[in-house]
C-alpha cells in the first residue's frame, strides 16, 4: 500500500517531448505578467503622475509562489546562473542597507517581491529551465499573450488606447488599456515578441504562418507605440544574435548590414522620419526627451559617503529638479545604471554589473546555436534599454530578461557537458 498522493496535474517530466506541461507555463505567463509595470497612468491624461499597482502584483507573484511551492516535489534538485547567484546577493545587500534608511519600509516591500522572484526561478529549474527550449518557447508564449491584451485593449476602448504624445511630440501612441501598460511597455513587448519569434523561426521551432502572425503583431506594437527605444534595442539584439551564430566571416558582415540598410532607409524615407522624429524639435531629440536633465542631475549631485554606497532607498527612481524660483519639476532618472546608483549606491553597480558581464559569457559560450540567438537578442536588448530605461534595481521585465538569457545559456552549456556529442569517426588510411 501506498501512502503517496497522486501527482499534481502538469508537474510530471515531460523530457521525451521537451515540451513545458501546462501548469509551469501557465506559471511563468503570470510571472511575466506580474513583473510587468501596471500603470495607472495609462487610464490618465498625459503628464499626470501615476502610480504602478505593487499591492496587486505583490498578491499575484506570492499567488505563484505559493502553487509552484505546491507543486514542487520535496527534495528537489535546482541550480541558478551566476548572475541569479550575484542578484540574490544584490538583493541581501540592499536588504541590510535599507535599515540604515529614514523609512526603510518600501524599499523592504519591493525587496520581498524580488526575493519571491528569485527563488521563484530556483523552484522552475527542473520543469523549465533545465531544458532551455521550454523557457524560451514559454517566455515567447508569455509576450504572445501580453501582445495579445494590447490589441484587445484597442478593440475594448480605442478612445483610451491611442495616447496623445501632447508635450512630448505630435500624434499618438499606442498603450495598453486591458492591462494598463504605457507606450514604451507595449513597445517592449512587441519588441521582444518579434526578435524572439524570428529567431524562433529560422531555427525551425516554429512553422511559417505562427511565425509570420507574431512578428507582425510584434511590428505593429513597435511601430504604433512609437517606442525608438523598443526598435532600436530588438534591431541590436537581432544583430547580435546573428553575428554570434554566423560560422563564416561573410555571414557576419551579412547580418551587420542589414541593419545598415535600415537605418539607411530612416535617413532617406519621410515617412520613417516622421515616425522617428514624433514632431520634436531639436532641442528635445538631443536631450533624449529630457532624460539628459535628470541625468546630469545624478551625476552633479553632492552625496554623503553612506548615500554613494547604499543609495536613497530602492523605488526612488525620480529626481527633484529646481530650475528657478518656485519653478520645480519631478523626473524619471530613465538610466538603469543611474537608476541603480542613485536607489541603491555604488556597490550593489557593481554587484550588478559582474551579474550583466557573466551573463554575457554566458550566452557566448552556449553550444547551441538557438539558445546562443535567444540569449544574445534578450541580452543585447537589456544592453540597450538599459541606458534609456530603468529596471535592473528590482523585479522588473528588464531584469527577467536579463535573468533568463543567463539561466538559459547556462543550461544549455550544463546539459552540453553532461551529454557530449559522439566523437566523429576517424578515417583509416590504408596503405
Amino acid at each position: 500500500m501506498t501512502l503517496t498522493a497522486p501527482p499534481v496535474p502538469g508537474t510530471t517530466d515531460d523530457a521525451e517531448t521537451g515540451k513545458a506541461t501546462w501548469l509551469w507555463l501557465v506559471m511563468w505567463c503570470l510571472l511575466v505578467l506580474g513583473v510587468q509595470p501596471w500603470s495607472s497612468r495609462a487610464a490618465a491624461p498625459q503628464g499626470s503622475t501615476g502610480s504602478t499597482n505593487s499591492l496587486m502584483k505583490g498578491v499575484l507573484l506570492g499567488a505563484i509562489f505559493l502553487i509552484c511551492l505546491a507543486a514542487t516535489k520535496p527534495g528537489f534538485r535546482t541550480r541558478a546562473s551566476p548572475s541569479t547567484t550575484l542578484y540574490v546577493a544584490y538583493a541581501m545587500f540592499a536588504t541590510a542597507t535599507a535599515f540604515l534608511l529614514a523609512d526603510p519600509g518600501g524599499p523592504l516591500l519591493r525587496l520581498a517581491r524580488f526575493m519571491i522572484g528569485l527563488i521563484l526561478l530556483f523552484m522552475l529549474w527542473r520543469p523549465l529551465i533545465r531544458v532551455p527550449e521550454r523557457l524560451v518557447r514559454a517566455h515567447l508564449f508569455a509576450h504572445l499573450l501580453l501582445a495579445l491584451t494590447v490589441v484587445l485593449s484597442v478593440i475594448w476602448r480605442p478612445s483610451v488606447a491611442w495616447r496623445p504624445l501632447s508635450s512630448f511630440g505630435t500624434g499618438y501612441r499606442l498603450q495598453g488599456v486591458l492591462i494598463p501598460m504605457l507606450p514604451p511597455r507595449v513597445g517592449e513587448v512587441g519588441a521582444i515578441l518579434l526578435g524572439l519569434a524570428i529567431i524562433a523561426f529560422f531555427a525551425r521551432k516554429i512553422s511559417f504562418i505562427p511565425a509570420g502572425v507574431m512578428i507582425g503583431i510584434g511590428v505593429v506594437l513597435v511601430a504604433a507605440s512609437r517606442t525608438r527605444t523598443a526598435a532600436a534595442a530588438v534591431a541590436v539584439g537581432l544583430v547580435l544574435a546573428l553575428f554570434l551564430t554566423r560560422k563564416t566571416w561573410f555571414a557576419r558582415i551579412a547580418s551587420i548590414s542589414v541593419p545598415a540598410l535600415l537605418g539607411l532607409a530612416f535617413l532617406v524615407i519621410p515617412s520613417l522620419q516622421t515616425w522617428l522624429l514624433r514632431g520634436q524639435g531639436t532641442k528635445q531629440i538631443s536631450s533624449l526627451s529630457g532624460r539628459t536633465t535628470s541625468w546630469q542631475y545624478v551625476l552633479d549631485e553632492d552625496v554623503s559617503l553612506q548615500t554613494a554606497i547604499i543609495g536613497h532607498g530602492l523605488g526612488n527612481k525620480r529626481v527633484l529638479l529646481r530650475r528657478g524660483e518656485g519653478d520645480i519639476d519631478v523626473m524619471a532618472i530613465d538610466n538603469s545604471w543611474l537608476s541603480l546608483y542613485w536607489e541603491t549606491g555604488l556597490l550593489a553597480v557593481t554587484i550588478v554589473g559582474i551579474a550583466f558581464i557573466l551573463a554575457w559569457i554566458s550566452v557566448l559560450r552556449a553550444p547551441t546555436p538557438y539558445i546562443k540567438a535567444s540569449g544574445a537578442l534578450l541580452l543585447g536588448y537589456v544592453t540597450v534599454a538599459s541606458l534609456n530605461e530603468s529596471g535592473l534595481s528590482d523585479l522588473s521585465s528588464m531584469t527577467l530578461h536579463l535573468l533568463v538569457a543567463a539561466a538559459v545559456c547556462d543550461a544549455d552549456r550544463l546539459r552540453a557537458k553532461a551529454h557530449p556529442p559522439p566523437p566523429k569517426p576517424v578515417k583509416q588510411r590504408y596503405i
